[in-house]
């Protein structure tokens, strides 16, 4: 798009979920592009920004393209340590991250030469050409992705947003519910999702992880109950739980291990933790046991219930136990296994992961299937750019 007389044409990106990057790209007088990443809400951190990739739409246009400031050169607002330039074949960082994704181009942020290292809210740099001005169209508005934390085991990929612009754009139901999610790991990998009621209640979602999903391990079990503790013994007078598939269940602090007919936790606290050593402070079974009895039950749900409310602040940080049978591998009818696993509610939860970013350490299986069917972006042309809002340098 082309911008009108006395004025800079821009456009702004969203990227990724909440909290999410704006990337504003400036046309500028003297026909090059300034580019601007920063955090959508200036109140919210939006994580450590270690590079930015993306596509032109003709490749050619790397002919003759320069990136201001050089590497190692920059300043506060544009800490640039790498360029690289390479028709679809740039993919990672130095500090070895990789994307699921290759692009044409990737700019490198930290305080270090040559490196990631260093914490960097916010970054912008200047592309211009020996060949021409640089226009918006000139980019692949749709290829748009910045790495940030990627120094961490949390490092993500933020992808351009389904949902751009304002802040309360992201408010849809899907969304609006706070979680604690966590997988119970072992032989049989199980996810486990608390969730905020509005009520006051807290939704329990079990499901055995199979088929298809990347944190399958290719055997499943029957859920036959779950055991955890609570941060605040007091709430467990008065704790009720309602689920179709709940068939009993107890609350005692520090006491319950065995709901009866095997469904117990005896033996795989030991040696795990002190918090478990003796039991845990309330079970819920699930089922009648094995696919004997012809329930099987690979997914179910239950919620629980007090007088005076319950948070998610009162399982974060709390141990979870799982007790799974008929456990065998997938399509067999010969599950004879049984498994006792350990989990934790971690009390600071990786953010949410949507169909705008990934992990970087889920790349792997990300590199085997789509990453989008479309893209969307929210144009903001016509408008002068705020030069104190973006701090563009020359």
């Amino acid at each position: 798009m082309t911008g009108t007389v006395g004025e800079k044409t821009q456009i702004t990106v969203s990227l990724g979920c909440e909290p999410r990057l704006l990337v504003t790209i400036v046309e500028k007088f003297d026909g090059g592009l300034f580019i601007d990443i920063k955090s959508e809400d200036p109140e919210v951190d939006a994580g450590d920004l270690d590079g930015f990739f993306f596509n032109f739409t003709d490749e050619a246009t790397l002919n003759g393209l320069h990136i201001w400031p050089d590497e190692n050169q920059g300043t506060e607002w544009a800490p640039v340590t790498d360029v690289q330039m390479d028709p679809d074949a740039v993919d990672s960082l130095s500090n070895g991250a990789q994307l699921a994704e290759s692009y044409d181009a990737g700019i490198q942020f930290g305080l270090s030469p040559d490196s990631t290292e260093g914490y960097v809210s916010a970054a912008n740099f200047t592309m211009w050409s020996e060949n021409g001005p640089l226009s918006i169209e000139d980019i692949d508005l749709d290829s748009l992705a910045a790495v940030v934390n990627s120094d961490t085991e949390n490092g993500l990929v933020k992808t351009v947003s389904d949902q751009s612009g304002g802040g309360d754009s992201f408010d849809d139901e899907e969304h609006e519910d706070e979680e604690c999610a966590f997988l119970i790991e072992g032989p049989v990998n199980t996810e486990v999702v608390l969730t905020q009621l509005e009520n006051g209640d807290i939704r329990v979602d079990l499901e055995v992880l199979e088929g298809d999903d990347p944190d399958a391990t290719g055997q499943i079990g029957d859920i036959n109950g779950l055991f955890f503790n609570i941060a605040d013994d007091s709430l467990l007078n008065g704790m009720t739980v309602s689920g179709e598939d709940v068939t009993g269940s107890q609350f005692a602090a520090g006491s319950v291990n065995d709901l009866g007919n095997g469904v117990n936790m005896e033996g795989a606290q030991e040696g795990e933790t002190g918090e478990t050593e003796n039991g845990f402070d309330a079970g819920i079974s699930i089922g009648r046991g094995g696919i004997g009895h012809d329930d099987d039950i690979r997914a179910t749900s239950f919620t629980l219930s007090h007088p005076d409310g319950l948070s998610l602040d009162d399982f974060e940080g709390e141990m979870f136990g799982l007790r799974l049978t008929s456990v065998g591998e997938e399509g067999s009818e010969d599950r004879e296994g049984s498994l006792k696993l350990l989990g934790q509610c971690e009390e600071d939860p990786q953010p949410p992961v949507c169909d705008d970013q990934y992990y970087l350490n889920d790349v792997m299986a990300l590199m085997t299937q789509p990453m989008h069917d479309e893209l969307a972006y929210e144009m903001m042309a016509s408008e002068p750019v705020d030069e104190v809002d973006l701090v563009e340098t020359y």
